[in-house]
């Protein structure tokens, strides 16, 4: 019987995405209004004071919300005055 290696090649074959960051410029007193988001559905995402972007929030959501994050998001721009900036891999805890 032939046993396969399921461990990678190199430690860069090893990096998968599992969170991105989502950076949205929106007034820092809106912001319990994602939260309110967050408590109702679990595990769907974290808000964050951005470090990086001045008056901006970062949302960390799993790889495979990211897309539904983006459209909630999109629609709160209805009643909300937000941006979304950009969004990018989270580095992780390296």
């Amino acid at each position: 019987m032939e046993v396969l290696s399921i461990m990678p090649n190199s430690k860069s074959d090893f990096k998968e995405i599992l969170e991105y960051d989502i950076y949205v410029k929106m007034p820092i007193e809106d912001t319990h209004l994602l939260g309110y988001l967050a408590e109702a559905e679990e595990h769907l995402m974290n808000i964050r004071h951005s470090e990086n972007v001045e008056n901006a929030v970062k949302i960390i959501v799993p790889a495979d919300l990211l897309t539904e994050v983006l459209n909630m998001l999109e629609i709160l721009k209805e009643e909300i005055n937000l941006e979304i900036l950009y969004y990018e891999p989270n580095p992780g805890h390296s």
